[in-house]
């Protein structure tokens, strides 16, 4: 049965995080066009690099499921996309530590015969059937200290290689440079609120670990040699540079720009967006050379596609031009295209402002390193204990 991420529309403590999750406000634009697609591009290459045969089961376990959304986008993944539509058959198990949010998941999805859902610790908890895919998305992971992350994933290990199995293993987590929060970068492990909206600021703080790429690696590969579990490869990948939620609530940056806030002016076609406000204009933390590097690289392609998009509106941007990626090196040239159709001047700037976002997001996308510079770091890695 095909289920869509709206049907999940409902935050995360035992009284509140139900009402945060289930929030329509927390699917804006920003989720609904940057974040979930590029969570289900990062699943499909795990998927499509286990090699399961058409028409077999797909058996997931997702750590961390809350209210289900991985089950959501998922189902939407196995329906929606040309490459691997209908080829597998879904079996998802979600687990999860709140009791609230397993039975909220459980009331959503009742009629789905192929998805479950079980309260479980995976800190504790025992494993006793394989998977194909071990997901975790919303950075459940985060939650753990770095032992205790240790200890899952030696866990999972343990369960892969009983049963000889091959599998990708999926570990969400908080970017530990991202510049939602550039005064934490020398810390790897703070006291984080849940408050994505700047209606919570309020929000309960919890404990969070923050991961660079390197970071996760030694864990993973660390967990998986101590239980003897060979793995094929790992892949990185960030999400949320620029649009994170705190960019919106500049709870631990104060003096950054709303950067999610204006993507999703760009994206509203009724609002009219200063574009001035959207050039990279950040003051970074102390971290290593190829961070840095990564940044100051970033912010000058982004300046350029922000100046390129306000000087075809008749604006003019003091930044430095630079050559943009090749994937999105055309940018100014496919608007100019488009405008030439339109006779009404007063529909330029709608057209722009619809065009510059899929342009930002596509540099986000294309660009990532995979270095734990986004508000996600999604760290993968393949598993084959087939021969053991």
């Amino acid at each position: 049965m095909k289920v869509t991420p709206k049907q999940i529309e409902t935050v995360y403590n035992e009284s509140n995080a139900v009402e945060h999750y289930l929030s329509k406000s927390r699917r804006d634009g920003v989720k609904i066009e940057w974040e979930e697609p590029f969570s289900c591009s990062v699943f499909k290459r795990a998927i499509v690099l286990c090699n399961r045969k058409k028409g077999d089961k797909l058996k997931v376990l997702d750590v961390g499921s809350g209210t289900g959304d991985g089950y959501a986008l998922l189902s939407q993944l196995l329906c929606d996309d040309f490459a691997i539509a209908g080829n597998y058959e879904l079996d998802y198990l979600g687990v999860d530590i709140s009791s609230q949010m397993v039975e909220t998941a459980r009331n959503i999805y009742a009629n789905h015969s192929n998805a479950r859902f079980e309260c479980a610790d995976i800190r504790t908890s025992s494993l006793t059937e394989p998977f194909d895919i071990y997901l975790s998305c919303g950075v459940p992971y985060s939650h753990l200290t770095h032992k205790e992350l240790h200890q899952a994933l030696k866990m999972i290990a343990t369960n892969v290689c009983q049963h000889r199995s091959r599998c990708a293993v999926v570990v969400d987590v908080l970017g530990r440079y991202s510049i939602e929060w550039t005064p934490q970068w020398q810390e790897s492990r703070w006291n984080y609120s849940m408050s994505f909206f700047e209606s919570e600021g309020d929000a309960e703080a919890t404990w969070m670990s923050f991961y660079s790429h390197h970071d996760l690696q030694e864990i993973m590969q660390q967990a998986m040699d101590e239980v003897g579990c060979p793995v094929e490869r790992f892949e990185f990948f960030d999400r949320s540079i620029m649009v994170g939620r705190h960019t919106s609530t500049g709870q631990f940056n104060p003096k950054l720009p709303q950067y999610r806030n204006l993507v999703n002016s760009l994206l509203d076609s009724s609002v009219e967006t200063d574009l001035s406000q959207l050039l990279f204009s950040v003051e970074l933390g102390s971290a290593p050379e190829h961070i840095l590097d990564f940044f100051r690289k970033f912010s000058r392609w982004w300046n350029t596609l922000v100046s390129q998009a306000a000087a075809l509106l008749g604006e003019s941007l003091a930044v430095e031009s630079v050559e943009l990626p090749s994937e999105i090196q055309e940018f100014q040239e496919n608007v100019q295209k488009e405008l030439s159709h339109i006779s009404d001047p007063n529909l330029y700037r709608k057209k722009v402002e619809l065009m510059l976002p899929e342009a930002l997001r596509c540099l986000e996308a294309t660009q990532q390193p995979g270095y734990g510079v986004g508000h996600d770091l999604f760290g993968v890695m393949w598993l084959d204990a087939t021969r053991l």
